[in-house]
């Protein structure tokens, strides 16, 4: 979008996720507050930010997701106020818009896994799963996970089982087939639609994404009070 407008599909109190340049991990965030004169939002400064030592200059990537679209802001941090809330100032300097394809909502995450050709075969590849929801999930891997599994690249419809942990001890199982590959900057990405899960192992699923949907409203109803006395949008 070469010109764009945030309050053309952005609002005060809208829950996005961030993340900070030094730092692999999207952090639950809320909007307070929007200048559109000078392309700014304000958001709160996060415990994840500080750790990794955050200054003004560094940028920021911003993702909100729509029914109809994905949002993709980049900015630089312009302003740091300690004041209670804490918060951060980004000057957005681009937005990409992407069309949503995705039928459910995909929470971000950050979990070992191991992935094989069916299901009880001793060669695996290990794998961070980077984002989750009921009806599919992305992986991270070093290597092409066809190479690595020895099946042929130019197979059409290839269908992999995934062995996913939440913790030392729950974890669940599922066969995926691979919708989409591209390059990232630890390797490869694949994105896998779920095509088959028992009920067990959907259980499993179920509590991970009511838990990461729990700690989602967590966040926004910890800063939405903030948000609804002080927002600009409101005065």
């Amino acid at each position: 979008m070469n010109s764009f407008k945030l309050r053309g599909f952005l609002t005060e109190g809208a829950l996005l996720k961030t993340k900070h340049c030094n730092s692999s991990s999207w952090v639950t965030n809320v909007v307070y507050g929007i200048n559109e004169d000078c392309i700014e939002i304000d958001i709160g400064l996060d415990k994840n930010y500080i750790e990794n030592i955050i200054m003004v200059g560094d940028t920021i990537r911003c993702k909100y997701t729509t029914d109809e679209f994905e949002y993709m802001l980049i900015g630089w941090v312009s302003r740091i106020r300690l004041e209670e809330p804490q918060s951060i100032t980004v000057k957005v300097h681009d937005v990409q818009q992407f069309k949503n394809f995705r039928n459910n909502y995909r929470y971000d995450v950050y979990l070992c896994s191991v992935i094989r050709k069916k299901k009880g075969d001793s060669n695996g590849v290990f794998a961070i799963m980077v984002n989750i929801s009921q009806g599919g999930a992305a992986f991270i891997v070093k290597e092409e996970i066809e190479g690595q599994l020895d099946v042929d690249d130019n197979e059409e419809e290839k269908i992999y089982n995934f062995d996913v942990y939440i913790s030392q001890k729950s974890q669940f199982n599922f066969d995926g087939k691979i919708k989409r590959k591209s390059s990232s900057s630890k390797g490869f990405e694949y994105g896998v639609e779920i095509v088959d899960i028992d009920l067990e192992n959907q259980k499993n699923l179920n509590e991970l994404l009511d838990e990461l949907e729990k700690k989602d409203k967590e966040v926004y109803n910890k800063r939405s009070s903030y948000w609804s006395k002080n927002s600009k949008f409101n005065k």
